[in-house]
């Protein structure tokens, strides 16, 4: 068996391909890059030389290279399907950047190409490895907060229009299919579902609009609220719109909650009485009373090590074993449906249940699409493997 998987990088010079170069440039795993691409020719030629790595601006003659086992797909995502199918079609195992695309239709036709080609698939969901999301899935798995109620999300993730003139793809319904809700939103998303079911909500009520961006065509803020197969309810509201929060979970179970802020634990309360046992129970006399709330200590969770996505993934095409891979492609499909059946939601304005259908949302995108007023910026340089948009 081989020491090392070895990686090529399509959108390799953009921010997030950057990234996942210098994660594999380490070292410190399974792992190593041995080539790369990107279709904005003067960055890939300065990171090819100093990386030393062979370049290309074809997805093609990436794919197609007996050096590559596996692609990293650090596109944008309304080209992630094509260059998903395009690698795995070349016997490429392939680890693809969130979300896994812009429609319901092409992140459903990524995972059928991956399992009909039995590669091996990945989504770069790293908070998952990240040690307070794991200690609370083991807290609600174990018991320990009683039958799980409810998760409120929220997060903000603040943009001035100035983001929207870098990388002339963004804001547009055309080439981004959204803003906050697909594209700053999805670890979160991907989280809610993680946490609260491993699987998508089974309905939900979205709602969203874009306050005042004006070089923007997208929504900078939106909410939803629903139920998954299991019960449990969530709400949810995000916004780029909206400054000086965070990423934020409160996690409501039956005997007790915690809250998670940026990725760390800021608070653990425990109930006296179970609240279903109190609500049956309690004769009065106070109308607003509930149980006794008792401070716990934080839970422990160590350090996150975002290249834990990479190393688990690498390990999986090395020994060719799927339940190696931290986040299957087919699991990035639980935030994929909620994220289009919050769009679906908020544009038909009314409840929804998940799946939407894949056909019904092309059509609101193209409607989006034709009705969706001109913005004027200045002059956009190409990123992340799309070409400007000027």
């Amino acid at each position: 068996m081989a020491k090392t998987a070895r990686f090529g990088i399509i959108g390799s010079a953009g921010l997030i391909g950057t990234y996942h170069a210098e994660v594999l440039g380490k070292g410190d795993g399974p792992y190593e890059l041995t080539a790369v691409c990107d279709i904005n020719e003067p960055r890939l030629k300065a990171q090819s030389q100093r990386l030393g790595l062979p370049g290309t601006t074809a997805a093609a003659e990436l794919v197609a290279r007996d050096d590559v086992d596996a692609v990293i797909v650090a596109t944008p995502h309304p080209l992630h399907a094509e260059h998903v199918i395009a690698a795995v079609e070349a016997g490429k195992d392939v680890l693809t950047e969130k979300p896994l695309a812009a429609t319901p239709a092409d992140a459903r036709k990524m995972v059928k190409a991956i399992n009909r080609t039995r590669r091996i698939g990945g989504i770069h969901y790293q908070q998952r490895s990240n040690p307070t999301f794991v200690k609370a899935k083991e807290m609600i798995q174990s018991g320990e907060l009683g039958k799980l109620l409810c998760i409120r999300l929220t997060g903000s993730y603040y943009k001035s229009d100035y983001y929207y003139t870098l990388g002339g793809w963004r804001g547009t319904w055309r080439d981004e299919g959204g803003g906050v809700l697909i594209n700053q939103a999805p670890h979160e998303i991907d989280l809610l579902c993680y946490l609260a079911a491993e699987d998508k909500p089974a309905e939900l009520t979205g709602a969203w609009t874009n306050i005042y961006h004006a070089n923007s065509q997208v929504e900078d803020i939106a909410a939803a609220a629903g139920v998954f197969p299991n019960g449990v309810n969530f709400i949810l509201h995000v916004s780029v719109a909206a400054h000086g929060d965070a990423a934020r979970f409160e996690i409501f179970g039956t005997a007790g909650a915690v809250t998670i802020v940026n990725g760390k634990f800021t608070r653990y309360i425990r109930y006296e009485q179970d609240l279903v046992d109190f609500a049956r129970s309690y004769a009065g006399p106070n109308p607003y009373a509930g149980p006794e709330t008792h401070e716990q200590l934080l839970p422990e969770a160590g350090e996150h090590d975002p290249s834990a996505i990479h190393k688990c993934f690498a390990e999986a095409v090395l020994t060719r074993k799927r339940k190696k891979v931290l986040v299957p492609a087919a699991q990035g499909l639980w935030s994929q449906e909620t994220i289009n059946a919050i769009f679906l939601s908020g544009y038909l304005g009314r409840k929804v249940k998940l799946p939407v259908s894949a056909a019904r949302y092309e059509r609101m995108l193209a409607d989006l699409i034709a009705k969706a007023p001109a913005v004027k910026r200045g002059r956009a340089q190409a990123e992340e493997g799309m070409p400007a948009i000027l």
